[in-house]
């Protein structure tokens, strides 16, 4: 006897929808007044910045993408559904992420060989440039909250990688701030240590992303002790005789859960249909995170051969 009762995760889409198009917004306006402001007053550092928030750009744009497709219900083509595509998304931006560190170590062991000075040459420039990593620091900040209380409540892979990319821009934000005061003050060469110490950082954040993501695509359960736990809550519900098998399959931010327990032989379809759905009811209960539940009914006999007990 089977029985599979499947009911949507987490919190309306809208939270996550409205997270991913501020950070999109936010990063497209960041990208242009860097862009524009480095340019115009020579800072290299505030354009490598710039460089950096663009990549943000597009990597919210592959996490919003990302979100909406994972979201699609099931068809013809995909019966569980579209959720591994969060996950790949969050794979990508961690990828992002990942070379946009090394690209930033790489950068200050180029200029720490060269051994050449960037300056601010334009009068001024050196204030107005301080003041554009200040307001990129504080939206970077503002950004990643929002965005990591959405990824909380929902569950959110992308959101969540979204905000470690907005902490590792406001830290990007604050090298560049330390590194056009220390160049001001005639201290050019100390912001290539921090510098690359930041890339390594924002290297390490997105290589954590890009595990997060890779677990999910290849099923693996990081909490070691979900299955036994699952079990139990199974075997406590009445009329359990026995948990023959849990096996649990992550589909983006959602988890799905196929187990086998055992019942009195003797019981009717409808009262072993029954204890199913007490199953079911109770690990949803217990777990949000479990949006679709299959159970497998096994007989137990007199002699109890068919309903043993794997689980204890």
């Amino acid at each position: 006897m089977e029985h599979r009762q499947s009911t949507p995760g987490g919190e309306p889409p809208v939270l996550s929808t409205a997270a991913h198009r501020l950070s999109l917004v936010v990063n497209a306006l960041l990208a242009a007044m860097k862009l524009a402001a480095g340019f115009l007053f020579g800072s290299p550092a505030l354009i490598a910045d710039g460089w950096h928030s663009l990549a943000d750009t597009i990597s919210s744009a592959i996490a919003w993408i990302g979100f909406r497709l994972g979201n699609e219900p099931a068809d013809e083509d995909h019966h569980y559904g579209h959720g591994n595509l969060e996950a790949l998304a969050g794979l990508v931006i961690g990828l992002v992420l990942a070379v946009g560190g090394g690209a930033l170590v790489l950068d200050s062991l180029v200029a720490a060989l060269s051994d050449t000075e960037a300056a601010l040459p334009t009068q001024g420039g050196e204030a107005l440039a301080m003041t554009v990593a200040v307001v990129s620091i504080l939206a970077n900040l503002g950004l990643a909250r929002v965005t990591g209380r959405a990824a909380k409540r929902i569950g959110s892979l992308s959101l969540q990688a979204l905000t470690w990319d907005n902490l590792g821009d406001a830290l990007s934000s604050s090298v560049v701030l330390a590194a056009i005061g220390l160049r001001a003050a005639g201290y050019p060469h100390l912001e290539l240590f921090v510098a690359g110490a930041i890339g390594v950082l924002i290297a390490a954040m997105g290589l954590g992303s890009v595990r997060a993501g890779f677990d999910v695509l290849m099923d693996r359960v990081s909490d070691p002790t979900l299955r036994q736990s699952i079990a139990d809550t199974a075997r406590a519900v009445p009329d359990v005789r026995g948990v023959q098998s849990v096996r649990i399959h992550p589909l983006g931010s959602d988890v799905r859960v196929d187990l086998e327990i055992s019942v009195d032989g003797h019981l009717t379809v409808t009262d072993g249909h029954e204890i199913a759905h007490r199953v079911e009811d109770a690990i949803r209960a217990e777990r949000p995170v479990v949006t679709d539940v299959h159970v497998h009914v096994n007989p137990c006999l007199v002699d109890g051969l068919s309903g043993a007990n794997i689980f204890k």
